[in-house]
């Protein structure tokens, strides 16, 4: 090998100096382009750790990852801090258990420092900066949302009823995207739930642009949220009950040959009804009395006015020995009257009146043309066949007669294309290659790369190598035949044939095994 090199060194010092030239810069480009795009394929691949960043919380933040020796990058004049992207997700954990980022904003850690002379009111004043921060923080979590502010106002407690007044919140949110309606009740409701006596139909909810975004209303549930309920409620009722029919007449005519649509009259109003029910027919004993009185008394005892008049008047009364008895009852009975009570609550949400259009795709008969051609002749559904079409729809859809449900059911030639929702699902299936390459672009930049390398650097110098060495020891071992058809050693003036021999064996041993031979051919 060190012979082979020194003799590529002989062949380029013979070269010229504008050839020399030509391949130093040659291979210098070569070698830095390559070395460019390795480093470009290798770069580290750098995300946002955290945006939106107050400058309390960018040097904090970036105070901890110099301690940790990691790299980062300030962006957005000092708002973003990007971090390879392989950190990011442990990174954001680490500064969280720190209480990083603070988002401007103060939390529970201002009770961290307590002092005992500060008093109730500032207190109370600090609790509520510290929820107020608090569900900031937890607000500005959301992904459509830059920055955000709460402000609670809960009123002083009293003692007469009738002076309470009930707590209210109001909410400033900075918008990136638009805030979807489950989102924003789910704010709502998040604010609501953390203060202590607040509904959610006493928070207000506003943009930085001066918009209402969310106005409370009375009660436990806000008319916007209601609405929005209504919407989603609505939808999911005949989503499934779109869903339930037409899987059960595409099981039967095909695939793509049934479109169903229904429509929903949804009642979400709640009412309570009392009701009491007297039965006159029904009694139950409440309460009885009897009371029973009974006195007797002897009529030759008992002298009356009469007796005694008679007596004066010189008149004695016969002698008599009959008793007198005397019997008085009062009796009471109290009657219940069967009274039933019923409290009936109707839900929010019932089915006032579905309707349901149904198409269905016919029959279809090929047949050959006179010129050779086929044509396919479109056979609706027989009126027997709708019927029971339109029977199986009723029992699938739950069809009410009192609800006055509505029902249309037709036969039509449907269009030879391929349906939406076909096309979707089988988009949807496919192998997804652009999100693979986009997962493993490293690696098949890199091999790519290798293979450049070997194939326009090192092979095409392995093949330079190769000819030129060939070249170089056909140039410098064509020896001159000697005795026998062997080849002998040149004689050069200061430098023997042994000298030459050894020189030749290290460089060429066949060479060298040729010449052995012609020596001892000529001695013989």
């Amino acid at each position: 090998m060190n012979n082979v090199m020194s003799q590529l060194v002989n062949v380029i010092r013979s070269l010229p100096l504008s050839r020399k030239i030509s391949i130093a810069f040659t291979l210098a480009l070569v070698i830095a382009g390559f070395a460019l795009m390795f480093m470009w394929a290798n770069q580290a691949d750098y995300q946002v750790l955290f945006n939106n960043l107050s400058p309390e919380d960018g040097g904090a933040i970036v105070s901890k990852l110099r301690e940790r020796n990691i790299p980062f990058k300030i962006e957005a004049n000092g708002t973003v801090i990007m971090v390879p992207a392989e950190k990011v997700h442990e990174l954001r954990l680490t500064l969280a258990g720190d209480g990083l980022p603070r988002g401007g904003n103060i939390g529970f850690e201002i009770f961290d420092h307590t002092d005992f002379r500060t008093t109730t009111f500032v207190q109370e004043l600090n609790y509520r900066r510290a929820l107020q921060g608090e569900l900031a923080r937890t607000i500005n979590q959301f992904k459509e949302v830059n920055s955000s502010k709460v402000f609670i106002v809960i009123p002083k407690e009293s003692l007469f009823v009738e002076e309470s007044k009930p707590a209210t919140a109001a909410i400033q949110l900075d918008l990136r995207s638009s805030l979807a309606p489950a989102k924003l009740a789910a704010i709502i409701h998040l604010v609501a739930s953390a203060v202590e006596g607040l509904e959610p139909g006493q928070v207000t909810v506003v943009d930085t642009k001066g918009r209402i975004i969310f106005k409370g209303g009375d009660g436990d549930n806000p008319p916007a949220l209601l609405s929005n309920a209504q919407l989603d409620y609505k939808g999911k009722v005949e989503g499934e009950i779109r869903k339930n029919v037409q899987s059960m007449l595409e099981g039967i005519v095909g695939i793509g040959k049934a479109i169903v649509r229904v429509n929903a009259e949804i009642d979400f109003s709640r009412a309570t009804l009392n009701e009491e029910e007297y039965d006159p027919y029904a009694t139950v004993v409440r309460s009885e009395r009897n009371i029973e009185e009974s006195a007797q008394s002897s009529e030759g005892t008992a002298e009356t006015a009469q007796t005694l008049i008679n007596k004066r008047r010189g008149v004695v009364p016969p002698a008599t020995g009959a008793e007198k008895r005397n019997t008085k009852k009062d009796v009471a009975t109290n009657y219940e009257i069967n009274k039933i009570t019923r409290t009936i609550l109707k839900p929010a949400g019932t089915i006032k009146r579905l309707s349901v259009a149904a198409v269905i795709d016919g029959t279809y008969t090929v047949g050959t043309l006179q010129d050779g051609t086929t044509k396919r002749t479109y056979i609706p559904r027989s009126e027997e066949e709708l019927r029971k079409f339109e029977d199986l729809v009723k029992r699938a859809m739950g069809y009410s007669e009192d609800r006055e449900d509505q029902i249309s059911l037709n036969s039509m030639s449907f269009s030879e294309t391929v349906s939406a929702d076909a096309l979707t699902e089988s988009t949807g299936s496919k192998f997804d290659i652009m999100k693979l390459v986009g997962n493993y672009r490293r690696t098949i930049v890199n091999l790519l790369l290798v293979i450049l390398v070997f194939f326009l650097v090192i092979r095409p110098l392995l093949k330079g190598l190769k000819k030129m060495t060939k070249a170089a020891m056909s140039e410098t071992m064509e020896l001159p035949a000697g005795t026998g058809g062997y080849p002998r050693i040149p004689e050069s003036p200061g430098t023997g044939q042994k000298e030459t021999a050894l020189e030749l064996s290290k460089s060429n041993p066949e060479k060298a095994e040729q010449l052995i031979k012609g020596w001892v051919a000529e001695k013989e």
